[in-house]
Order: C-alpha cells, then structure tokens, then sequence
C-alpha cells in the first residue's frame, strides 16, 4: 500500500532574460516615436470637432455599449470615447505596441482601463481579429485613419485588403449599430488638393507656432534635436512636412479621394452619410448604419 504524496518538485527557477542593448535601443526608440506622434497629432489634425461628433454617437441610448476600435494609436479618440461611455465593453487593436502603450497609460490615469482590452499587433486577417474578439460583436465600430493604412488590393500575405476588411467590418457590428469611420481625403482634382495642401500647411504652421513653448519643452526630453529646430520655425519650409511624415503610419498610407470612398461604401450596400470637417475639409467622418 502506498500513500499518494502532495510534495510536487518546482520547476527549477530561472533568471529572467534580459533584452539586449540593441532590443533595449529599439524599443526605446519606438515609445519615443510614439510619444513624440501622440505630442503633434493634435496640430497635425484639427479633429476635435469630429471627436465630438463621434461622441454624440457614442451617447445614444445603448446599454452597456460595446466598442471596437482598429487604429486606436495613443487614444487621440479612444480616451474621450470611453470618457463619454465609462459603462462600454471595449477591444481596441493597433498594430503598434509602443503606441497603444501609451494609450494604455492615459486610460489607466483616467480609470477607464476595467473593461477594456487591448491588442497590439495584431495581423489583418478574419481568424487572428475573431480569436481575439472572442464573439465580440460591436454596437459602435471606430476606424480613425486606420483605412487608409489598410492596402487598396491583395496581398501577397493573404491579408484583407480594404473593400474586403470593410465588408468584414460590417460583420463585427450589431445589427443597428454604427460604424465611424474617420478618413483623411485627397481633393477630386489638382487645383483643390493644391488649395487644401496650402490651407494645411498654413494652419498647421499657425497652430504650432501659437503652442511653440509648450511644443519644444515637450519634445526636449524625446527629441532634443527636433526640439531645437522648431526654434527655427516660421522660417524654415521643409520642417512642417518632416514633422507630418514623423507622424505618419510606418507602412505608408494610400489616401482616396472623397468619391472613391462613396463608390466603394455604394459597392459594399452601405447606408451611409458624410460629415466634413468645417476646420480641415480634407477630413471625413463618414457613419454606416449597419
């Protein structure tokens, strides 16, 4: 007869590795990166009143709402989303770990991180954004500039490609619910994306220039070299578009003009309506009622 023993021998313990200088020097310079978006987003994109606007979404009558959002990024419309609707189920995907880091920050300080999760990265196919949805349907599905980063065709990866990731979309919503998507625009011809590309760079300018010493004080601890060449601003032309493309997604953007976007949501049978932005008119919130 023998006696079952409870004893179970551990696991022998092991040091926790620890990341190289060249790991440590990249994931560095990637938060840095992303801080450094998350401090000029808002004069690069005067969407304040689209932030609004998708809030006033966010308020309708909706129990317990749940939100999905891809492109969340440092939460320029995530924090004030989940401060409309503190009571929402939240998933927001991103595919930047440094950026949604940061995001995460600013929910946690704002005591909206119960109920939410958040991915990063994530791949852009149906199994990997089920798995992780786990069922999860939306009543509200948000896509701030995160289209634009999705390719127009298909990949050699086997990726959605962005008519397809669109339809998929459409089926993550609740029937009822609404998709917001926020995109930026090319004008329908030269002489109007002239004319915003002008009104752009003045406004941006004007924005930056009327913050400079919050801005550079910001940017001293991130990026003392770009601190000190903002000193040079207004006269220094090339600045404001090596600022924009510091703030760009990594893999580029393929940006549409307004009437490709409604021939292809008229392609997918979506019910939608278009919003301008009255401050920056090459900014769209365009809402899908699904």
């Amino acid at each position: 007869m023998t006696t079952p023993s409870l004893y179970k021998p551990r696991a022998p313990l092991h040091p926790r590795p620890v990341p190289s200088r060249v790991v440590r020097s990249r994931v560095f310079g990637e938060v840095r990166a992303a801080a450094v978006l998350d401090l000029l987003e808002p004069y690069l994109f005067d969407d304040a009143g689209l932030i609004g606007l998708v809030c006033e979404e966010l308020r309708s009558p909706v129990s317990r709402p749940r939100i999905i959002e891809f492109g969340c990024g440092t939460g320029r419309f995530t924090v004030p989303a989940l401060a409309t609707r503190p009571d929402a189920v939240y998933h927001g995907f991103d595919r930047s770990e440094a950026r949604l880091a940061i995001a995460s920050c600013k929910l946690g300080g704002q005591g909206s991180l119960r109920g939410a999760t958040l991915t990063a990265p994530f791949d852009l196919d149906r199994a990997s954004i089920g798995e992780a949805l786990q069922g999860l349907r939306a009543d509200f599905l948000l896509l701030p500039r995160f289209l634009q980063t999705v390719p127009l065709c298909a990949t050699e990866g086997g990726g959605l490609h962005r008519t397809a990731f669109l339809a998929f979309c459409q089926q993550l919503v609740k029937p009822g619910g609404r998709m917001l998507i926020i995109e930026e625009v090319y004008g329908e011809d030269a002489d109007e994306q002239a004319r915003w590309s002008r009104a752009w760079h003045d406004a941006f300018r004007a924005r930056l220039t009327a913050d400079l010493p919050r801005v550079r004080h910001g940017l001293q601890g991130l990026d003392p070299q770009l601190a000190a060449r903002l000193g040079l601003l207004p006269g220094d032309p090339l600045l404001l578009g090596a600022l924009r493309e510091r703030a760009g997604p990594a893999g580029g953007t393929q940006i549409l003009p307004l009437s490709a976007w409604h021939r292809m949501f008229e392609h997918l049978g979506f019910a939608y309506r278009t919003l301008r932005s009255e401050s920056q008119p090459q900014l769209c919130l365009f809402t899908v009622r699904c």
